[in-house]
């Protein structure tokens, strides 16, 4: 099983990305028979010129496009990590869920794989990241949202903090969320393999949600 988890920062060296780190290095990399990987999407920055009038002739963003959908066909669950700009997502993520819908990737790479949201905030924020995802990213790319989600608020806090998921301090509450959340999902993502296929293919009938 591959798990991808997706930094949505188009910051590089982000919080966003250090708390992909620890999900992965505390959690999923103790699963046996499990490989993750993460995208740091501020290594993609031609993701931002998707749909404009010069995309056509820009190789680079076919190459970064390409890549980015060969690794979502390629996963069987993904995490998506974004923090929260001015009550809103980065648009880089905007763009690469832009990418995910059936005629601009020819096929449907995320439909009816389970999908876990964490929202990021520096201070007390990270509410409306998840919102926004569940609310409209799985109209075209079909995906199917877990019910849970994390928001890591005061995230620099959040990431000095021992990894003790428990119920008894803020931060090890949050990183208790993330560890029932990726275990979930594991589970989400291993009864949806057998049928998946069969899924996809109705979906494609009626590929952009209505």
């Amino acid at each position: 099983m591959n798990i991808l988890l997706i930094s949505a920062s188009q910051h590089a060296q982000s919080n966003s990305f250090e708390v992909a780190n620890i999900i992965k290095t505390k959690v999923l990399d103790a699963v046996p028979e499990l490989t993750s990987s993460i995208v740091d999407l501020s290594k993609y920055r031609n993701l931002l010129d998707h749909y404009t009038v010069q995309a056509s002739d820009n190789s680079q963003l076919t190459e970064e496009k390409n890549e980015i959908l060969a690794m979502l066909y390629n996963c069987d669950a993904v995490v998506f990590i974004t923090p929260e700009w001015g009550g809103m997502i980065p648009p880089a993520l905007v763009n690469l869920l832009l990418l995910t819908a059936n005629g601009s990737a020819n096929g449907l790479p995320l439909g009816h794989k389970p999908a876990f949201a964490v929202g990021v905030s520096a201070s007390s924020g990270g509410s409306n990241p998840i919102s926004l995802l569940k609310a409209y990213a799985a109209k075209n790319s079909h995906i199917t949202w877990l019910p849970l989600h994390a928001i890591v608020q005061n995230v620099e806090q959040f990431i000095e903090h021992p990894w003790s998921p428990t119920l008894e301090h803020r931060h090890s509450h949050v990183q208790s969320r993330l560890l029932i959340g990726m275990k979930s999902l594991i589970i989400y993502a291993q009864q949806l393999m057998p049928v998946r296929d069969e899924l996809v293919t109705l979906s494609k009938v009626h590929p952009f949600g209505q």
